[in-house]
């Protein structure tokens, strides 16, 4: 028995091109476009993964604007590979005018035994389609520019046809998402100002300046509500699924069509999740997702969001997996978020989610994890790092529903930051002795001490529980001055997250 093995890209260096919101949509929508044109000239009974959208629901689910395929297919099966790649590239250039001198197309193909040898042959794919993605290809200036030229097209988009049915520009911009949250406040005045000035929708900041300036004297005007920092804010963020490759690599090709159902169903719902809470999705192919969302979004915050999308994964993707799960293992969801000012540039911000998921996020104990960072327009910044399945986290969107003043958060960063000598004792000792009882009364004597001073005793509690926890989680080659940044990190954007009032930072 044959298996084939197809990946196409280059994906991340095309979403790298974008510098506004339908640009960085547009690049990745044309490869998730492109492993549709091949999907469709494959042996349909013989395809392992993705899962295929149904003819009769696939005019439903183009309505999500979003695609839904990752940028690999398993197949199983004899068949001519080189014409199925030469088919699906003159469909893909008669519709966008892009050809194979830019999309790389790269299969493998071996031989398996028997059905026992699926998980086997499978992994063994997935190895050899990793060393096929270090090939860069270099491309000419011309062929660059044609790419360019379709992701940035506003309108009469071979793109948004096949994705909207209509040719019409129907993605948000920068601001619009950045804002969205003051729709509950009125919405048909901020739906006209962002109509305004999508028509105005060009390559200078000049624009979104002034829609800024409009938002910002009409909504102060009209109600008598605080304009927060974060709506000049937005939210980069990058997912990936956790131990998906081993559980892949262990189960039956039956077995892997069935977990790629679950996924496709999930990321049709992750879409629908984020777009009611006011954000765009950009990808939502097997267990990867790529948005952008606003700080502040309907009726919650970026991680509550995030704790929706956990929450579909684990209903529809990990109890999927049931009777055949592989070894106990589960699979979760782990996060890069990089939250910057809407003049930082976006490809930035894209790379450095997916620099904080995978060298961050993915590289915690256990995974299930969320890596953070935060600039400032002022030029300052925080970040932080978690397991989502400790304590910690519920401690810290604890925090981020508290009422605090700026110079709190100051004091009582500054008297840890002056006591991290006796900090750096007190972990020694716990990690030591291992006795969290010993650790929990002496910080709280060192809070009593030092801490009388810094304002609101409730939330002065809620930091030294949170450094309890933090200084319970490390191990030996952990630094105090680790957990005292990372703490802060927690603090600030919080902080941040609950509102700073009119500072536009």
């Amino acid at each position: 028995m044959k298996y084939t093995a197809i990946n196409i890209g280059p994906v991340v260096p095309t979403i790298s091109m974008g510098r506004k919101p339908r640009e960085i949509w547009a690049a990745s929508y044309m490869f998730s476009f492109l492993m549709e044109c091949i999907i469709k000239q494959l042996p349909q009974d013989s395809i392992i993964s993705p899962a295929t959208l149904e003819t009769d629901e696939k005019e439903t689910d183009e309505k999500l604007g979003i695609g839904l395929y990752p940028d690999r297919v398993f197949v199983k099966g004899d068949f001519n590979v080189n014409n199925v790649v030469d088919k699906a590239l003159e469909e893909y250039k008669n519709v966008t005018g892009i050809d194979g001198s830019y999309v790389n197309v790269m299969h493998v193909t071996i031989d398996g035994d028997d059905s026992s040898n699926d998980a086997k042959t499978i992994k063994r794919l997935n190895q050899l389609l990793d060393c096929t993605e270090l090939y860069n290809r270099p491309v000419c200036d011309n062929t660059r520019k044609k790419v360019l030229k379709l992701i940035r097209e506003k309108e009469k988009s071979p793109l948004f046809e096949q994705a909207f049915s209509s040719n019409k520009f129907k993605i948000p911009y920068l601001a619009e998402i950045a804002t969205q949250k003051l729709e509950t406040l009125n919405e048909s005045v901020w739906k006209e100002l962002c109509d305004k000035y999508r028509g105005k929708d060009s390559n200078n900041d000049g624009d979104e300046d002034s829609f800024y300036q409009e938002l910002k004297n009409d909504f102060k005007k009209t109600y008598n509500e605080d304009y927060f920092s974060y709506y000049k804010y937005i939210c980069i963020v990058q997912a990936d699924g956790d131990n998906m490759g081993k559980i892949v690599s262990s189960i039956s090709a039956d077995n892997v069509l069935k977990v790629s159902k679950a996924l496709l169903e999930y990321g049709k719902l992750a879409c629908k999740e984020i777009k009611s809470y006011g954000g765009l999705p950009i990808y939502a192919g097997g267990d990867d997702l790529l948005f952008i969302a606003p700080v502040q979004g309907n009726n919650n915050t970026i991680f509550g969001l995030i704790d929706g999308i956990d929450k579909l994964y684990a209903d529809m993707v990990d109890k999927s997996i049931g009777e055949f799960r592989p070894n106990n293992l589960h699979t979760y969801m782990s996060y890069g978020l990089s939250i910057s000012y809407y003049k930082y540039p976006l490809y930035e911000a894209f790379k450095d989610a997916l620099d904080l998921l995978f060298t961050k996020a993915k590289q915690i104990d256990g995974k299930n994890a969320v890596s953070w960072q935060l600039r400032k327009h002022s030029g300052s910044g925080f970040k932080g790092e978690m397991s989502k399945n400790v304590a910690i986290y519920n401690d810290f969107k604890n925090i981020m529903n508290v009422s605090v003043e700026e110079k709190q958060i100051s004091a009582i960063a500054h008297k840890l930051k002056n006591n991290e000598n006796l900090l750096d004792i007190l972990l020694k000792k716990y990690l030591n002795e291992n006795n969290s009882d010993d650790l929990k009364a002496r910080l709280e004597n060192f809070y009593k001490k030092t801490m009388e001073d810094t304002g609101d005793n409730k939330y002065t509690a809620l930091t030294r529980e949170l450094l309890f926890k933090l200084m319970c989680t490390a191990d030996k080659k952990t630094e105090i001055e680790t957990i005292l940044e990372n703490m802060y990190g927690m603090l600030r954007t919080a902080k941040f997250i609950k509102g700073e009032g009119d500072n536009d930072e």
